[in-house]
């Protein structure tokens, strides 16, 4: 097999490995601790059962992600305002200067996976979409970290 039937091929191999990779990524998440809690995370069961539903579909998968990814924006600005208003106005700006400097940060970071992921067909918008989740995820973990413990010393450090 050569040319263009062999380029056809190799895709169709990439998306299904994808897809497989992306249905079984969520049910595993789900099983996880969340940022060192005994627990997984509701989103990340939330996103389990949506992925678990959508039979391998990636309209559905992306629904699901989509989804996933509102919940943890959502989350991360409640855990941001939070973190602000604990940390006093002495860090208040520093607060503010990491936040945008994350923002920036995501902000390229999906551009290059766009570039990364541009010839994979359907699965590229599993895959640029699934890196975003992961990312806004763990900044969610590290704004909880931080905001436990300021609490946890009384804001005093």
């Amino acid at each position: 097999m050569r040319g263009p039937a062999l380029v056809s091929l190799r895709r169709a191999a990439a998306l299904l490995l994808t897809l497989a990779a992306a249905a079984a990524w969520a049910p595993a998440r789900a099983a996880e601790h969340f940022c060192g809690r005994s627990t997984a995370h509701p989103i990340d069961q939330a996103l389990a059962r949506d992925s678990e539903r959508s039979g391998g579909v990636t309209a559905d998968l992306r629904e699901a992600q989509s989804r996933a990814y509102a919940a943890w924006d959502k989350e991360l600005n409640r855990l941001y305002q939070s973190l602000l208003n604990k940390a006093g106005k002495g860090r208040q700006a520093a607060l503010r200067d990491a936040q945008r400097a994350w923002l920036a940060y995501d902000k390229a970071q999906v551009q290059w996976d766009l570039a990364l992921h541009a010839d994979e067909g359907t699965s590229a918008a599993l895959n640029v979409a699934g890196a975003a989740l992961e990312r806004r995820r763990q900044r969610v973990c590290d704004l909880s970290t931080d905001l436990e413990g300021l609490q946890n010393d009384g804001g005093q450090r």
